[in-house]
């Protein structure tokens, strides 16, 4: 059993709308959206109702379906921190100005 809290569980319930909403504007049934997913219809109806023991590997490959992979990618995007993207440009190593002599 997983265990997830009440905000946890709501916004499983929430993914699950917005696959259900995507579904239906492809005008697709459960049982047509499952077979491209490779599930059952009862593993992809507890996707719709937000069920914590679906793998994520199936979410990934229902946002391709839909074209809404990209966005995957900025759910554990690193967070900027400014103050160290500050200090580390600070830190560039600069050349030495001026030109060089050449030599005879």
């Amino acid at each position: 059993m997983i265990n997830i809290n009440d905000e946890m569980q709501s916004m499983l319930q929430l993914f699950g709308r917005r696959l259900k909403e995507a579904r239906l504007e492809r005008n697709e049934s459960q049982e047509i959206f499952a077979q491209r997913l490779g599930l059952t219809r009862q593993s992809y109806s507890k996707m719709e109702k937000g069920s914590p023991s679906v793998p994520i590997g199936y979410w990934l490959v229902a946002g391709n379906i839909l074209n809404r992979l990209s966005t995957w990618k900025d759910v554990f995007a690193e967070q900027e921190n400014l103050f160290a993207r500050f200090d580390k440009k600070a830190k560039v190593r600069r050349r030495a100005g001026g030109r060089r002599k050449k030599e005879r």
